[in-house]
């Protein structure tokens, strides 16, 4: 009975796997087709997948394709790299409202970036200096809430309620210092708040692919001791794991997930909440089935946004480009109200 069940599990997971990548490879294709000039998704899918089998590809279509791939892969990479984020803090919280937009890590991230800019305006020029303070601050930002959350009862409410806490604190202190940031930078002060990927170039997507994947596969070989987690400290000890290292260990790569996203597109929300969620939906809580859909889930949703708002901005002209997180935030409050309704009712 149990191997049937783990085969079908197998299979609800290769099935949602090859779905979610079909799906992956569309959302990218069209988001490369989105933009001023309007592209054929089936000339952007030749000039991008099939260009070596094929001489007759526009260069034309091409040259946007390429100029758009920086932003679409900014978009896709962030949410992944959020959604990750989020999976691990619901699990080391064993809360399902854990989120780092939630908990305040995404705004002790930015209040940190703002600071070293302002102390060292030079300091915004690598992003690898960004990605070191946001992730120092990220971490100091959910030692703060775990332990108001510990002086406040330390049950699940209290860390919802302490991480409101530090979020709100933390995103007030970052707006000050964001007035004085867009002038060093001479970037709109709201799109460090609410993310947008219009200022990502295609230098530095290595400093933003390879440490997401590189994350995402410790964070795969680490399934075992985050399934043991799940139930309970004394459940995790029993199997030989130490439950104060699988904390330490999920909250650092969760961290510097965060970190990464914020210092390249600021912060964008409720992506790490939502799409643990829907993974779980589809393969359930086992780590080893979850973490590869959900960094998918994520990717996808955060594409999808970073489409609506070209699109907003085509078809609403005058009034500029609106802020990533403004898409996310619509699909992920009512989210998290269905959440906090259900988990009262329980």
């Amino acid at each position: 009975m149990a191997f049937e069940l783990y085969k079908r599990k197998i299979k609800y997971f290769f099935v949602s796997l090859f779905t979610l990548l079909i799906l992956a490879i569309i959302i990218i294709v069209i988001s490369l087709s989105v933009g001023p000039a309007m592209l054929n998704p089936k000339d952007v899918f030749k000039a991008i997948f099939l260009k070596s089998f094929y001489s007759d590809v526009d260069p034309t279509i091409y040259s946007i394709s390429m100029l758009r791939l920086s932003r679409t892969m900014a978009s896709f990479f962030c949410g992944a790299a959020l959604s990750l984020a989020g999976l691990l803090m619901q699990t080391i919280t064993r809360n399902p409202l854990a989120d780092p937009y939630i908990f305040g890590l995404s705004s002790t991230a930015l209040t940190s970036i703002a600071i070293a800019v302002i102390v060292s305006p030079s300091f915004a020029v690598y992003r690898y200096n960004l990605v070191l303070v946001a992730f120092i601050g990220a971490l100091t930002g959910y030692v703060i809430t775990v332990s108001l959350a510990k002086l406040a009862g330390g049950d699940s409410l209290a860390l919802v309620l302490a991480g409101v806490a530090v979020a709100s604190l933390f995103s007030g202190v970052s707006h000050i210092l964001l007035y004085v940031v867009q002038n060093i930078i001479r970037t709109p002060y709201v799109y460090f708040l609410m993310g947008s990927t219009s200022t990502v170039l295609l230098k530095d997507l290595n400093f933003l692919f390879y440490p997401t994947l590189l994350l995402l596969l410790i964070a795969i070989v680490f399934f075992k001791p985050l399934n043991a987690y799940l139930y309970g400290d004394d459940y995790a000890k029993q199997l030989g794991f130490n439950p104060k290292r699988i904390i330490f260990i999920a909250a650092t790569i969760a961290s510097i997930l965060t970190a990464i996203t914020v210092a390249f597109i600021g912060i964008v929300g409720f992506i790490g909440l939502a799409a643990p969620h829907i993974a779980r939906f589809f393969v359930g809580s086992d780590h080893r089935f979850s973490i590869p859909i959900t960094t998918l889930v994520g990717g996808i949703i955060t594409t999808i946004a970073d489409i609506v708002v070209r699109l907003i901005s085509m078809f609403a002209r005058g009034i500029g480009e609106l802020p990533l997180g403004v898409i996310t935030s619509v699909i992920g409050a009512p989210f998290l109200a269905y959440l906090i309704i259900r988990r009262s009712r329980a």
